[in-house]
C-alpha cells in the first residue's frame, strides 16, 4: 500500500459514448477531445472502455463504415475512490489500459484515473528520488536502419514489445520505431484499400527500410537521472517511454510507464509475484475461456515457482483467425514471460484459445528445463503433470 487514495488523483472529466453508437462517432471524439479513453455505456449502465489503440487495431478486422462501438470496446473494472494507488497500478497492468474508470458501481461511474497521473503524484514522494537505472529494462532489443518494416513488425510480435530503438553499427542511437506508428502508416492503409477508401493511392511496402520511417530526434534520458525527472519529460512530450543512453550515446535501457507501474503494483499484495497481461483479441474470449486461461497460466507459474524466479510479468497476446474447424476458431497464443531469472518467449497455434495457450506453455516449459539442465529431475515434471491434470 502506498497510502494514497484514488480519489486524490482521479479527475471527473471524461468522455462517454453509447455502446450502439457508430465507431465513426468515437473516432470523432478522439480527434476533437484527445482523451486517454472513452467510457462505454449501455444507456446508464457502464460496460467498458474504448481506446485509440483498440480502434486502430480494429481497423484490421472491421469495416469502419459499418462497425459500432460494441464491436471494438473491452471490459474494464471500476476502481473505488478509496482504493489505494497500488491497486490502481496493478489493475492497469493486468488489463493493459493506461486509464480506468472510478465509481461506486456500474450505475455510478463519476471519474477516471490515468497511469501518468499516478506516477506524477508518487514522484513527489521518495519514489521520485530513485534513479532510472533501478527500474529500466536493460535487455533491449534493437534493429538497424537498413532493416525492414516487416522485420520490425515481426520482432514486435515475437517479443510482445511496442517500441524498438534503431542503432548504427557502432551501437549508437539513430532513431525509434513504435508499433502505433507502424500500424497507422503500413497496416491501416491496407485495410482501407480493401474497402476501396484509398483507390489509386500508393500503399507503402513492408520492405521499406526503417531509416525511412523511424522517429529521429528521439527523446532520451540517462540512467542516473531521477524517476521524477523522467516522469516530467514524459509529461512534457506526451510520451509513455524513454530510451536510456549511456555516456557514449549507446542504448543502455528503456524506461516505460509500465516499468514504473510494476513496483507500485507490488505494494498492494505482497504474495503476488507474477502479473498476467492479456492482449490482442483476448477481449473476444468468453468469460469462461478467459478465466480458464488465467487459471491455467497461474497453475503453470505455481508449478515452476522455484525455477521462474521471485517476480515477473507474463505477456499473453491472443490472436483469433477467421478459419474454423468444426465450429472452433483457429487461435494463436504468443507468450513472453519476463522474470528476474530470465526471459522466455513461445508461440502456440491451434484450434481453440485454451489449447493454443497450453501449447505455448509447453514450449515455455521446455525452455525452462533446457536452460537449467533439469531434464532428468523428474520432480518438476511430476509436479507439472499433477497441477495441470488437463494435459494428461
Amino acid at each position: 500500500m502506498v497510502g494514497i487514495l484514488v480519489e486524490e488523483v482521479m479527475t471527473d472529466k471524461f468522455s462517454r459514448i453509447d455502446i450502439d453508437a457508430p465507431l465513426s462517432e468515437a473516432i470523432g471524439i478522439f480527434e476533437k477531445e484527445d482523451p486517454d479513453l472513452i467510457l462505454v455505456f449501455d444507456k446508464k449502465m457502464y460496460k467498458g472502455i474504448l481506446t485509440q489503440d483498440l480502434i486502430i487495431r480494429s481497423h484490421l478486422k472491421w469495416d469502419p463504415t459499418k462497425a459500432k462501438v460494441r464491436d471494438v470496446y473491452k471490459t474494464a473494472v471500476i476502481l473505488k475512490p478509496k482504493d489505494d494507488l497500488s491497486l490502481a497500478a496493478k489493475l492497469m497492468l493486468e488489463i493493459d489500459s493506461r486509464s480506468l474508470p472510478v465509481g461506486k458501481d456500474k450505475l455510478n461511474v463519476f471519474g477516471v484515473i490515468s497511469d501518468i497521473a499516478i506516477l506524477e503524484r508518487l514522484s513527489k514522494e521518495e519514489f521520485g528520488t530513485k534513479p532510472i537505472k533501478e527500474f529500466m529494462t536493460m535487455d533491449v532489443i534493437t534493429l538497424k536502419p537498413d532493416d525492414t518494416v516487416a522485420k520490425a513488425l515481426a520482432t514486435m510480435r515475437d517479443h510482445a514489445i511496442s517500441r524498438i530503438p534503431i542503432v548504427n553499427d557502432a551501437g549508437k542511437l539513430e532513431g525509434l520505431v513504435t508499433l502505433h506508428d507502424l500500424i497507422i502508416r503500413f497496416m491501416k492503409p491496407r485495410f482501407k484499400a480493401h474497402f476501396g477508401e484509398v483507390a489509386g493511392e500508393k500503399i507503402p511496402p513492408f520492405s521499406t527500410q526503417l531509416r525511412e520511417v523511424m522517429i529521429r530526434g528521439v527523446i532520451t534520458t540517462t540512467p542516473e537521472k531521477s524517476i521524477k525527472e523522467a516522469i516530467q519529460i514524459m509529461l512534457e512530450h506526451n510520451i509513455d517511454g524513454l530510451v536510456v543512453l549511456d555516456e557514449e550515446n549507446k542504448v543502455a535501457g528503456i524506461l516505460t510507464i509500465k516499468d514504473l507501474l510494476l513496483p507500485i503494483s507490488k505494494m498492494t499484495e505482497k504474495e503476488v509475484k507474477f502479473y498476467l497481461q492479456l492482449g490482442g483479441d483476448a477481449y473476444l474470449l468468453s468469460d469462461f475461456t478467459r478465466e480458464r486461461i488465467i487459471s491455467d497460466v497461474r497453475s503453470f507459474v505455481d508449478g515452476y515457482e522455484e525455477l521462474l524466479g521471485n517476480e515477473g510479468i507474463i505477456y499473453l497476446v491472443i490472436r483469433r483467425f477467421n478459419e474454423k474447424f468444426r465450429g472452433v476458431h483457429l487461435y494463436q497464443a504468443r507468450m513472453r514471460v519476463v522474470t528476474d531469472k530470465g526471459t522466455y518467449i513461445a508461440t502456440g497455434e491451434t484450434w481453440g484459445a485454451i489449447q493454443a495457450v497450453h501449447d505455448a506453455l509447453r514450449a515455455i516449459e521446455r525452455q525452462i528445463l533446457q536452460k537449467i539442465e533439469l531434464h532428468r529431475d523428474v520432480k518438476y515434471s511430476k509436479r507439472f503433470i499433477e497441477q495441470l491434470g488437463f494435459w494428461r
